[in-house]
C-alpha cells in the first residue's frame, strides 16, 4: 500500500510539467496533512528531526511488524513533503524500508524545490530509516 502511495506521488509529480503546478500539488498535500492528527505535545525535542531548515517532527510506531509514521512541520511546503514521506513509509516492513534509497527520493522530481529542501528530503529519508531501526540510505 505505501509503495502504491509513493508511486502515485512520483507519477503525479512527473505528469506535472509546470513547476508552479508541482508547488500547488505539494501545497495540496500540506492541506491534507493539516487534517491529520498531530497533537502539540508530540512536538518535542525527541520527535524533532535534524537536517532540515524547517522544524519537522516525526513520530514512529511499530505494530504487527510494520512501521507507521506521523509528522508535522510549521512550513507549508515542508508539510507537503512530510505528508509524502509519512504516507510512503507507513505500513512498510523492515525490508521494505531498507529498500528505499536516495534514488527513490530523486525520482519524485522535486527539482523545483530549493537545494536545502531537497537535502531536507534526503535527511527525512535517513531519519525515518533510523527510527525504523534500519541502516540509513547512502548516496549512490
Amino acid at each position: 500500500m505505501a509503495r502504491e502511495d509513493y508511486q502515485e506521488f512520483a507519477e503525479t509529480l512527473e505528469a506535472l510539467d509546470d513547476e508552479d503546478m508541482r508547488f500547488e500539488y505539494i501545497l495540496d498535500l500540506a492541506k491534507a496533512q493539516d487534517r491529520e492528527e498531530f497533537p502539540e505535545e508530540w512536538k518535542t525535542e525527541d520527535n524533532l528531526m535534524h537536517g532540515c531548515m524547517s522544524r519537522v517532527w516525526i513520530v514512529h510506531d511499530r505494530e504487527g511488524g510494520r512501521h507507521y509514521f506521523r509528522g508535522a512541520s510549521e512550513a507549508a511546503i515542508v508539510k507537503g513533503l512530510v505528508r509524502m514521506m509519512t504516507k510512503t513509509f507507513s505500513g512498510l516492513t523492515d525490508e521494505e524500508i531498507r529498500q528505499f534509497n536516495v534514488d527513490d527520493v530523486r525520482r519524485l522530481n522535486l527539482g523545483a524545490l530549493t537545494f536545502q529542501r531537497q537535502v531536507g528530503m534526503m535527511a527525512m529519508l535517513k531519519h525515518m530509516q533510523k527510527l525504523a531501526g534500519q541502516p540509513a540510505a547512502t548516496e549512490a
